[in-house]
């Protein structure tokens, strides 16, 4: 089973790999934020959160992480489906990003780029750049390059960043190699029983 610190990181996206935290992959759909050290962990491994992270109160905010979470799934399939989010959900995503910038920082680099920064020792910086995040990929990923993974107990979310926009898979190293490796033996199945 896959932890905080190994999942592998597909998605093209930090919003879509936080959606993936759910270890589809796994038949029993284990979720690798069990507690607010993996939230941490995975901040970590994600460039969000420094080494030194106040902890104070982290299951609280794992709850609003998932929470989150949960939502930006519904609203990230919504999209791949051609299909709207409800009036609720919007309403909830405006107050998570309202939040969000309320507690960040705007900042401007010496070449003039604006981004927006929050405390890396805040465990909530996870989730206030992951919905930050997910706002301005909604806004402007191109239609179809917002994909669901067809592999066998999957169901990853990926932002298809090709040239062509024909990703299939999440990760050819995983879904991709199953789904031709279940072909292969298909097909020798076949002239077996030809």
């Amino acid at each position: 089973m896959a932890t905080a610190a190994d999942l592998p990181l597909v998605g093209g996206h930090v919003a879509l790999d936080f959606v993936n935290s759910t270890d589809e992959q796994d038949p029993a759909g284990d979720d690798v934020l069990r507690t607010a050290a993996d939230l941490c962990t995975w901040g970590q491994r994600c460039g969000l959160l420094g080494d030194e992270v106040q902890l104070g109160g982290g299951e609280a905010e794992l709850a609003r992480a998932l929470s989150a979470r949960e939502l930006l799934h519904d609203m990230f399939i919504a999209r791949i489906d051609a299909g709207s989010p409800r009036p609720a959900q919007l309403a909830e995503l405006a107050g998570m990003v309202a939040e969000a910038y309320g507690a960040g920082t705007l900042a401007q680099a010496d070449d003039g780029h604006l981004s927006w920064s929050w405390p890396r020792s805040q465990l909530s910086s996870v989730r206030h750049a992951v919905v930050t995040g997910a706002l301005e990929l909604l806004e402007s990923a191109p239609g179809g390059r917002l994909k669901l993974c067809p592999g066998e107990n999957c169901g990853w979310i990926f932002l298809d960043t090709s040239k062509r926009g024909n990703r299939r898979w999440c990760s050819m190293s995983e879904c991709g190699q199953q789904a031709k490796d279940a072909q292969r033996r298909a097909r020798r199945r076949a002239r077996s029983s030809g």
